[in-house]
């Protein structure tokens, strides 16, 4: 492993929550391999041989109907895992992965992975933490699919991006527009209508840059939806706050 995969690999959720022993075990003599942008890493239905560990890049998760059509379910970034679910179940892929950004996957045997679930307990809890994480965030977009307008989607995702609560902000989007627009449900076309429709809202989009003037402003045109009562579980807290896909400032 080069030194920088190396120094990105110790920087990941799974390096820091299983500690330098299990975590430099469970990826020995694993290959590191380099894709350019647009690359196909698995294919929806086959069976899974990795479990993917972005060491650099983004990558997109994206189902395809047997017509041909496609969309985004969603996106992965640096020291992320993705896929693992059919790599535990030892089913299918019920994606296809592919790269939005030439991208450094480590890619370990999904055997050996299994295999390191039932003896290293750090990693079987963070994989529980992880995949009920990914659970909740799919039901979050699943709602904002059905309860939103395209309008308020976006609204809500710029200010998801944005590193600030109130005031203005710029960043560059980590993704390009089709696999935005395939995110939140809509067309191309609809996605610049509606960046069209926030111009009014103090939000200005140039390619990749976005510009907002006043971030709680936007912030006011998405209707949350009601949160569920909260009750106390039997479960312990894993301390590891949830990711957020990253935006390059600018």
């Amino acid at each position: 492993m080069r030194a920088i995969d190396q120094q990105a690999f110790k920087e990941t959720e799974l390096y820091q929550r299983l500690g330098p022993a299990i975590a430099e075990r469970l990826v020995r003599d694993c290959a590191i391999r380099e894709y350019p942008k647009h690359a196909i890493l698995t294919q929806q239905g086959e069976e899974s041989e990795f479990v993917h560990l972005i060491i650099s890049g983004r990558v997109a998760l994206m189902a395809e109907c047997s017509d041909g059509d496609t969309t985004v379910v969603t996106t992965f970034g640096n020291g992320e895992i993705f896929v693992s679910a059919a790599a535990i179940l030892q089913l299918p892929y019920l994606v296809t992965a592919k790269t939005t950004t030439p991208s450094r996957i480590l890619l370990i045997p999904s055997g050996r992975f299994r295999q390191a679930l039932e003896t290293e307990h750090a990693l079987a809890l963070m994989m529980v933490d992880r995949l009920a994480r990914h659970w909740r965030l799919l039901v979050e977009h699943l709602r904002e699919l059905k309860l939103h307008t395209a309008t308020e989607r976006l609204a809500h995702y710029l200010v998801r991006h944005s590193a600030v609560e109130s005031g203005p902000d710029s960043f560059r989007l980590a993704d390009d527009r089709k696999t935005i627009a395939a995110e939140l449900g809509m067309s191309s076309e609809c996605l610049s209508r509606t960046f069209q429709q926030l111009r009014s809202f103090g939000v200005r989009a140039s390619g990749s840059r976005i510009e907002i003037a006043d971030v709680s402003r936007l912030q006011k045109l998405y209707r949350p939806v009601a949160p569920a009562n909260r009750v106390a579980r039997n479960v312990s807290p894993s301390g590891v706050k949830a990711t957020q896909p990253e935006m390059a400032r600018a």
